[in-house]
């Protein structure tokens, strides 16, 4: 039925206010009122464009874009993204430039705060006017395609997105420097972790240099390096002096949490075309933190995804090259002790509106150009309180990050999509400054490389912690040269592989410390790639969806030599579920549940036993390897002796089967992982239950946890519901017939109470879906390509029935029902 006016008012007054049960007269009214704002708008623009434009969707909501210009491309782009997810842009934009508090009160101080230290409005300024002509003409026509559609929305009289009306404001128009300050507190999310920093400081404080200091940070998997010794002239190593063995690497502060990537060449596939895949493991988020589209113009062809807001694809593929990322982690930021307020500036006070109170007044203080940032961490963390002896009054933390420098990160995404080899796709990158990633490229040759990018800082010494300005040592001088960073071009071995590990060995030219992820998906990739004769797009599937645990197949024999002589029946019940156990965290197995609830347990026993009280919040997410280390042994006399540590772990196992029990009952077979590790996200914007029920998506069964290739990581301690994982997930065979596979979650439209097209997954196990797609070709005729979207569900049971498929395997047009 259509609604008159009144009814509109009705149902989005019952949307905003309703906090309880309401009639189902009123559920029919808000279900019309979400179906009336489900359809995106205009297919075919004619203002502001030199030729003809045409839009169009596919059953998964994916817009196909096709235009005469490079300009009108992306115009378009910009209108199809505010079509689909204005609210989203406006508010990642109010995120990066400070103005949260404003729409939702005082609980979004702190993210404002950080956004004006942060200095987001003026680094994005700086990048929009050092960017190249190209950058400039993209980032414009985008901004120009936001804005007219918004201006289309209001001379149409049609109502804006539902987020809109909830929270009783309307955005203010686009600016290409807005994409640019989007994209640059994106940056500080994957590469400001000033935890990263202060742990080691705290573990010092708590246990001293000492080799109880090393075992903490040791690795806790199999140790493999992107480009591995014989790939690299270790000579002239900068700089000269040696360094501090303790500081060479920095393993042990990672739950496992991740992306992947990894291509093999022509030679390796069973088609005879390079393959490529990759996966990002973000927070999980509503809406999708992912755009897909389909560009196509005479002299620009690609389709993949992006981060919102932004013109260009950061993952993807054009008619000769394929790309992947995965987050570098090299230590691209630096925190300096302040130990006197002489060398300190303060600025002008700045006003943050907050919703419903008086304005708050922020105030920046810097040393040099380096802000003060000791509000981004606990206050225990800062050196006066760590090492009271040592410091006689309070100090602060000044910041320098990369991502202070202006760079040009959308001529890389641009040149991409032109590249003809995997040579075009390195030299793309040397515009790219921030963050450091890991490329992995792919070919129509049948060739692979690996590049990593950005401006990593050359100082005088590695250095795990806190820094002094007064060290000369301690400042950067420069970057690593492009041509100095590490890279692997078509490889004789025929395949790359990158899971946020370390890039190269300690005997590397240019030092590359960083914060790694050591732990098992790389090995596990790397080990998956060379036991498979002929690579298939299928298998590359198979791979993302594997849920092995390397962690748990490692230590399970320690926990049940501890546990030998045990003899509480229910204890023995538990260990009996460990008998043929293969590993696989999926959403089915009681030992996965068992194994990983003891191992938070044994790691927080591990903490405590070393640790004061005050320290504990700020070591707890690291140490890991130690506490693999030490189901197996007493290393470094951590424990007492063996008894002692052997009485830790049986403490410890009984702690995890009172939890299981208090959570799941007595029946142990009712312990599955699924029941406690969910997969879910809430919509920033509700905020009462009605809202949260509409606009969340609700939490369901999720395989694989810390560790494996199907990434799902949780947090914090005590919850096991997954907070990150593979948002997003494409395979590419480079072959003729472009076939490529892709998957967003939670799904490519951000419009509430409608969720875009779901299609029936093809399973690769009995609960793990797999990437679900159909195939299609990369030409100029925008039409022959499609691209999967869907909400996405990691366990296959539930996943309901989606459309029929035709003989293509393409899925004819069908709308879900709004079910509210």
């Amino acid at each position: 039925m259509a609604l008159d006016q009144q009814q509109r008012a009705t149902a989005l007054e019952i949307l905003r206010t309703a906090q309880g049960a309401i009639s189902a007269e009123d559920r029919a009214l808000v279900a019309v009122l979400l179906a009336e704002r489900a359809d995106p708008g205009a297919t075919a623009l004619s203002a502001g464009v030199d030729g003809p434009v045409e839009i169009w969707r596919d059953s998964r909501g994916v817009p196909h874009i096709k235009a005469t210009t490079r300009h009108d491309l992306f115009l378009a782009h910009g209108y199809a993204q505010a079509q689909d997810r204005l609210w989203q842009l406006d508010y990642l934009r109010r995120q990066a430039i400070g103005r949260l508090s404003e729409i939702f009160g005082e609980s979004r101080l702190s993210e404002d705060r950080i956004a004006h230290t942060l200095r987001i409005p003026g680094i994005a300024r700086d990048i929009y006017e050092t960017s190249s002509p190209e950058s400039r003409t993209a980032l414009d026509a985008f901004a120009t395609g936001v804005n007219l559609f918004m201006e289309d929305v209001a001379s149409s009289g049609a109502p804006l997105p539902i987020e809109f009306d909830l929270l009783d404001y309307r955005p203010d128009p686009w600016s290409p420097v807005d994409s640019l300050a989007i994209f640059r507190r994106w940056h500080w999310y994957l590469t400001g972790r000033l935890n990263v920093i202060s742990t080691p400081e705290a573990v010092r404080a708590g246990i001293g240099g000492t080799d109880r200091y090393e075992a903490f940070f040791a690795p806790d998997g199999p140790l493999r390096y992107i480009v591995p010794d014989g790939n690299y002239d270790p000579e002239p190593r900068w700089p000269r002096k040696p360094q501090d063995s303790m500081t060479e690497s920095f393993w042990g502060q990672t739950l496992g949490e991740g992306s992947n990537n990894w291509a093999v060449a022509s030679f390796l596939s069973e088609s005879g075309d390079a393959l490529l895949a990759s996966d990002p493991h973000v927070y999980y988020s509503v809406p999708a933190d992912w755009y897909e589209v389909h560009l196509s113009a005479p002299d620009f062809e690609c389709a993949g995804t992006t981060y919102p807001g932004q013109p260009g694809l950061l993952y993807g593929r054009g008619p000769h090259l394929s790309w992947g990322i995965t987050n570098n982690i090299c230590l691209l930021r630096d925190l300096y002790i302040v130990e006197s307020t002489d060398a300190v500036t303060v600025a002008e006070p700045v006003e943050i509106a907050i919703k419903g109170q008086d304005p708050y007044l922020h105030v920046d203080r810097s040393v040099g150009d380096r802000p003060i940032v000791d509000h981004f961490l606990p206050e225990a963390a800062l050196p006066h309180n760590l090492f009271p002896d040592r410091f006689d009054a309070p100090t602060s933390l000044a910041l320098d990050w990369v991502g202070f420098r202006p760079s040009d990160e959308t001529k890389s995404m641009l040149d991409f999509t032109v590249a003809q080899t995997v040579d075009d796709g390195r030299e793309a990158l040397r515009t790219w400054g921030c963050p450091t990633f890991n490329l992995v490229f792919a070919d129509t040759s049948g060739d692979v490389a690996y590049q990593a990018s950005g401006f990593l800082p050359l100082r005088g010494r590695e250095c795990r912690g806190y820094r002094s300005l007064h060290e000369a040592d301690d400042v950067w001088t420069g970057f690593i040269p492009f041509d100095g960073l590490p890279s692997l071009v078509r490889p004789e071995r025929g395949w790359v592989v990158t899971a946020n590990n370390p890039t190269a060995p300690p005997d590397f030219s240019y030092p590359l410390f960083g914060a790694w992820a050591p732990e098992d998906r790389a090995g596990r990739a790397e080990d998956l790639i060379q036991s498979t004769d002929r690579h298939t797009v299928d298998g590359f599937e198979r791979f993302q969806n594997d849920v092995f645990s390397g962690r748990a197949q490692r230590g399970l024999s320690g926990l049940l030599d501890a546990m030998i002589e045990v003899e509480d029946p229910v204890a023995r019940a538990a260990l009996a579920q460990f008998n043929g156990w293969d590993f696989r965290l999926t959403t089915e197995s009681v030992p996965a549940s068992i194994f990983y609830v003891f191992f938070w347990r044994w790691h927080q026993t591990v903490v405590a036993h070393r640790f004061p009280d005050h320290l504990i919040p700020l070591v707890r997410d690291a140490g890991w390897g130690l506490s693999s280390d030490l189901l197996h042994a007493n290393v470094v006399d951590w424990f007492a002796d063996d008894r002692e540590r052997v009485a830790a772990i049986q403490h410890a196992f009984a702690e995890a089967i009172a939890w299981l029990t208090e959570r799941r009952g007595s029946t142990v077979p009712d312990w599955t992982w699924g029941s406690i590790h969910q997969l879910g996200a809430v919509h920033p914007a509700a905020q009462t239950p009605l809202q949260h029920e509409l606009l969340d998506v609700p939490p369901l069964p999720a395989p694989g946890g810390a560790g494996t290739l199907a990434n799902a990581f949780y947090s914090p301690p005590g919850s096991f519901d997954t907070r990150m994982g593979a948002s997003y997930r494409m395979v590419v065979g480079m072959g003729a017939d472009g076939l490529f596979r892709l998957i967003t979650w939670p799904g490519q439209s951000a419009i509430p109470g409608v969720r875009i097209t779901q299609i029936r997954p093809r399973t690769i196990s009995p609960d793990v879906s797999s990437i679900c797609g159909p195939t299609g070709r990369l030409s100029n005729r925008p039409r022959c390509f499609v691209l999967a979207s869907l909400v996405h569900r990691m366990n296959s049971c539930s996943i309901p029935p989606g459309p029929e498929l035709d003989k293509t395997g393409f899925a004819r047009s069908w709308k879900r029902k709004i079910s509210i």
